[in-house]
């Protein structure tokens, strides 16, 4: 059996910043090997396009696409709205009342990020209330492009190998700072070309959280990356945040 996969991380930068940033792993699970492919630009979406896939791997790799189909792209970006948010635009008797805090309105967030908050006290930033909208249109409308060129796999709880997988990712948490680097036994993996406290670091972090999606936390030198409680079915309709344990990063 073939134990490489390709991972590629994108931190999303909305439709009219120039920080979308993209980084390639191929990652060799028989020796715990990672290869790091990047470039120094940051990447922006011309007008009245988006951007070309092949283009974006082919610009960091340097070889066609179709040659390497097992791929995890892994986004700093939301996926989904809130359920209770899509109901609240669609059913005009719907409504709210005051939550105790923000991060249980159910209008602004969704139940990984209420996961995130009660297991590590950090509180993402919401596709709704805050600016993380824009970015999140910007990825799901690439999804639906790509996924008529190539067979996207939005199936969020397993990897399927020949294919192209989605997951959302997040970077924040395992930096002590926005602008830090990563706790050490992360950073260690990340080439000193890749400047910390950039865009192009988080990219790094997404696609090094894909790379672990793909093998099932079973790349060594990986960190645990938490998968979604089989028995909560709202994560299939609200997705999944992939991240790394911080207790097992700080154990």
């Amino acid at each position: 059996m073939n134990n490489n996969i390709f991972a590629l991380g994108w931190d999303v930068g909305g439709w009219m910043g120039k920080n979308n940033c993209f980084v390639l792993i191929e990652a060799d699970k028989n020796n715990n090997k990672l290869s790091w492919f990047f470039d120094k630009k940051d990447f922006q979406i011309k007008k009245g396009k988006i951007f070309e896939l092949s283009v974006i791997i082919e610009s960091l790799y340097k070889q066609r696409f179709g040659d390497y189909a097992s791929l995890v792209i892994g986004i700093d970006a939301p996926l989904t709205f809130p359920v209770d948010f899509i109901d609240f635009i669609n059913q005009k008797d719907n409504y709210v009342s005051k939550p105790d805090l923000e991060i249980f309105n159910p209008l602004a967030y969704r139940a990984t990020d209420r996961y995130i908050y009660c297991k590590y006290g950090k509180k993402p930033l919401s596709a709704t209330f805050d600016r993380l909208g824009n970015n999140l249109t910007v990825a799901v409308s690439h999804l639906r492009a790509w996924a008529r060129q190539y067979d996207l796999d939005m199936d969020h709880n397993r990897f399927v190998r020949d294919e192209i997988n989605i997951i959302e990712t997040y970077p924040a948490l395992v930096k002590p700072g926005k602008y830090k680097k990563a706790y050490q036994i992360i950073d260690d993996l990340i080439p000193e070309e890749i400047m910390k406290g950039t865009d192009q670091y988080d990219a790094a972090l997404c696609a090094l959280m894909g790379v672990q999606f793909a093998f099932k936390n079973e790349f060594e030198v990986l960190p645990y990356l938490v998968f979604p409680p089989k028995e909560k079915h709202i994560y299939n309709k609200e997705g999944w945040i992939y991240h790394f344990d911080l207790e097992d990063i700080k154990r």
